[in-house]
């Protein structure tokens, strides 16, 4: 298994606004892994843009990427189940072998199952919804990944209910994506089904990057 960390952190308007919580993260996993914290310089200044952080007993490795897009997407259920991923490490076996399904059904991505029927997460976004006006995400017990852009989400609305749903429950209900590199991102449509869009989320979108 290749537990070396990863840290994908978006420099906007040439900060890296999203660090603290990034560094609380590689903090946590370092400690769950058994890695020495290291001495990490935050990305600045030049042009928007991602940088992959690449983190393990060997060192840190830097990369960078533009950021991608942010126009809403079509998103697929993965026959591929979910398996607990606490920690954001390069052994992505079933985020990639789901991301092969999402391609082949021209789709932009695709949401993992866990063996119990819980909606877990997409191969690169967290998945949130609303119940009557409440935010809410899959409960972070069943081993999906504790993501920045949920973290960032939960500094704006405050208060984030925990859920473990089946596909069939968010069947209709208003929903959205996010990562720490793109932020949040609408969903057009799951399983080839319109998702209903949320005013709230508009305005989500727009706080996103402090």
């Amino acid at each position: 298994m290749n537990s070396t960390l990863i840290e994908t952190v978006r420099v906007v308007n040439g900060t890296a606004p999203l660090w603290t919580l990034h560094l609380a993260r590689i903090q946590r996993s370092c400690a769950a892994l058994g890695f020495a914290f290291p001495t990490l310089v935050p990305p600045q200044r030049g042009p928007d843009r991602v940088c992959r952080y690449e983190i393990s007993p060997d060192g840190v490795r830097v990369s960078e990427r533009e950021p991608g897009p942010t126009a809403p997407v079509r998103i697929i259920t993965a026959r591929t189940w979910h398996k607990p991923y606490p920690n954001k490490i390069a052994d992505r076996a079933c985020f990639e072998q789901a991301q092969v399904e999402a391609a082949a059904a021209s789709a932009n991505d695709a949401v993992l199952m866990t063996p119990q029927g819980w909606v877990a997460e997409g191969t690169i976004w967290s998945i949130l919804w609303w119940e009557m006006g409440l935010l809410c995400a899959p409960a972070l017990e069943i081993g999906i990944l504790p993501s920045v852009g949920r973290a960032r989400v939960s500094e704006l609305k405050r208060y984030v209910g925990e859920r473990k749903l089946t596909r069939r429950a968010l069947s209709g209900v208003p929903l959205f994506l996010v990562n720490s590199a793109r932020g949040i991102v609408e969903v057009d449509t799951w399983d080839g089904e319109r998702v209903p869009r949320y005013p709230e989320t508009a305005r989500l979108a727009s706080q996103f990057w402090p």
